[in-house]
């Protein structure tokens, strides 16, 4: 009996090191050589290949470990078939260190993933968003309709029905995505709801940094754990009553432009680009509000997200669109560094900005702008 246990305790630091470590193993019977498996992470924001495996009597197997469970891509090419060298057939799944099993017959893209928690939790999540999102889609299809001269096929007053309806499905998977955080504060997947869904491109940090709190111990200082911090903390710097962070870019000739040197002002710091037709839909309200408050002591600030080389079209966009105001962007798309800071991740968006350089609102839009702004611009 002491021998038995003294064996089971020397195998304990071996089923640690396992853990620490994923084994992949494919078993595809109707993929015949010469065919090829593919791994495939993100890396630096961009999928890349980081091994490869020829399969053999329809199998394979891949063997590495990764920081934290995430997104990856298992792809099969056959060697002379049509679609050599792209990766048509392929499924995306959750990589954790644990033994993976990926079990199908002829293609990949209908094979069985088990054998990893994150994967399979995170199927089910979608599994329960998967009904809304198809009417969503459908909506979406059925309203956006064009004819061919490019008008719209729908009414402006069902494609407005249609968008309230499309809102209310997006806040019902929010909240179906938050009730899975609320089920999982002990599931990596749980945080990764939570940092993907609940915190969106609007997130009130106030409201949903207490649910963070509730996250277990070693989530919460886990990598994903840091990121979620970073996220919330920058999203407090956009969070009605905190004061405005001070930034300085370039203007489009070129001359920088610092905003509190408007210090003094009621200032809408308005994130846009050339490139969104939501912001170039909504300029128009925009115009409206400055014509009437111009010369109130209160000014406007766009801020482009523009990409590089795109000056030129983002200069036309503001000649075309009438936009007065002062208008800065170095030009990085969604790198652009004011957009960083404030943590902007969808457009359009605003700040409005009091004389103490205090936010006092946010996403303003339509009517609702002109009428916020009167009502604190006398």
């Amino acid at each position: 009996m002491k021998k038995s246990i003294f064996s089971i305790l020397m195998l304990l630091p071996f089923v640690v090191a396992a853990q620490k470590s994923y084994t992949i193993s494919g078993q595809l019977p109707a993929v015949k050589s010469p065919a090829k498996a593919y791994l495939v992470l993100l890396k630096n924001n961009a999928w890349k290949e980081i091994d490869s495996a020829d399969i053999k009597e329809g199998k394979f197997r891949f063997t590495g470990s990764v920081e934290e469970p995430q997104g990856a891509i298992i792809a099969v090419r056959r060697k002379g078939a049509p679609d050599a060298g792209n990766q048509r057939d392929s499924q995306g799944f959750f990589i954790e260190n644990s033994n993976i099993s990926i079990v199908g017959n002829d293609a990949v893209e209908n094979a069985t993933i088990t054998g990893s928690i994150s994967d399979r939790e995170n199927r089910e999540r979608e599994a329960m968003i998967k009904p809304v999102t198809a009417k969503i889609v459908k909506l979406q299809n059925e309203f956006g309709k064009k004819s061919a001269d490019g008008a719209y096929v729908k009414s402006s007053e069902e494609r407005k029905m249609a968008g309230d309806s499309i809102q209310k499905l997006v806040a019902t998977n929010k909240d179906i995505n938050l009730k899975f955080a609320k089920d999982h504060l002990n599931s990596f997947m749980g945080l990764y709801t939570f940092n993907m869904y609940v915190l969106d491109s609007k997130f009130d940090p106030a409201k949903e940094e207490p649910l963070f709190n509730r996250f277990s111990a070693s989530l919460k200082t886990s990598p994903l754990g840091k990121r979620t911090i970073e996220k919330l903390e920058i999203g407090k710097r956009r969070q009605t009553g905190a004061k405005a962070t001070d930034f300085t870019q370039n203007d489009l000739n070129g001359n920088p432009f610092t905003l509190s040197s408007l210090r003094g002002k009621y200032v809408l710091v308005d994130f846009w680009a050339s490139w969104c037709g939501p912001c170039r839909a909504e300029n128009p309200n925009v115009v409206k509000a400055y014509n009437e408050l111009k010369g109130k002591n209160f000014e406007i600030v766009g801020v482009s997200l523009d990409y590089p080389g795109g000056k030129a079209v983002w200069a036309e966009a503001v000649k075309k669109d009438g936009l007065p105001w002062i208008q800065v962007s170095d030009l990085k798309g969604w790198k652009n560094e004011v957009a960083v800071m404030y943590g902007i991740n969808s457009v359009p968006q605003n700040l409005l900005i009091d004389p103490n350089g205090m936010i006092i609102g946010k996403n303003l839009r339509g009517e609702a702008l002109t009428e916020k702004l009167k009502e604190l611009i006398k």
